[in-house]
């Protein structure tokens, strides 16, 4: 009888803890953290709460709304990354420091963190010819010196807004003038810093609609 008790209790504890663990009331600002870099899968978890959806390494949690992926190959956080938004804005000090971050009172843009950080080279998945599957993104890597710990930062800017679109279509104009059509085509300029100067004039005051730092950061190829 006692142990039919003591079997219920524990049961009725466990189940109680799993909704707890899974709302987890932490801030954006204590999960997308520079300091959570590095860390155990399991105690990121004990901060974030229980993943919504796993995909392999990748990690997806709503936080105050926001929507955070981790990284965490071989149970280890290598990479945050954060969908962007006014009611989710990045603060990257944590991550690269003061004297790299831009100003976290200011929609993040391609420009404002290139000033704040340093020059920045431009990817996309595609320009042209790019079908119907999935709305194409466009992507700037930032390799951060010693003073920001290596760290990477990875901008992104889905192709849909009408500025986003309005630059695109500049970076391939100055690229097909020089190269031609089959070189944006096969997204050859993934391969070759040759047009990063254009694209950052020309993505200087798109917004970034995603954030990923870290380490060995995936971006297209060619």
């Amino acid at each position: 009888m006692k142990s039919a008790i003591f079997t219920s209790l524990l049961t009725a504890l466990v189940t109680a803890g799993i909704p707890a663990m899974a709302q987890a009331k932490a801030s954006v600002a204590e999960v997308f953290n520079g300091d959570m870099l590095g860390t155990d899968l399991r105690y990121f978890e004990s901060v974030a709460g229980i993943a919504r959806e796993t995909a392999g390494d990748q990690h997806t949690y709503k936080v105050e709304g926001c929507e955070i992926t981790a990284t965490a190959g071989g149970g280890t956080i290598s990479a945050l990354r954060m969908e962007l938004s006014p009611k989710c804005p990045a603060d990257l000090k944590s991550f690269i420091g003061d004297s790299f971050a831009p100003p976290a009172s200011k929609p993040l843009t391609f420009g404002n963190f290139q000033e704040a950080a340093g020059d920045i080279s431009f990817y996309a998945d595609c320009l042209t010819m790019c079908g119907n599957a999935a709305d194409p993104s466009v992507y700037a890597l930032w390799d951060g010196p010693h003073a920001a710990n290596f760290r990477q930062v990875l901008l992104e800017v889905v192709l849909v807004s009408d500025q986003a679109l309005e630059a695109s279509n500049q970076w391939q104009a100055s690229m097909t003038k020089v190269k031609g059509e089959d070189f944006v085509t096969e997204t050859r300029f993934n391969c070759e810093r040759t047009f990063d100067e254009p694209a950052q004039k020309s993505f200087q005051a798109v917004q970034v609609t995603a954030i990923t730092i870290g380490s060995e950061l995936t971006k297209p190829g060619c």
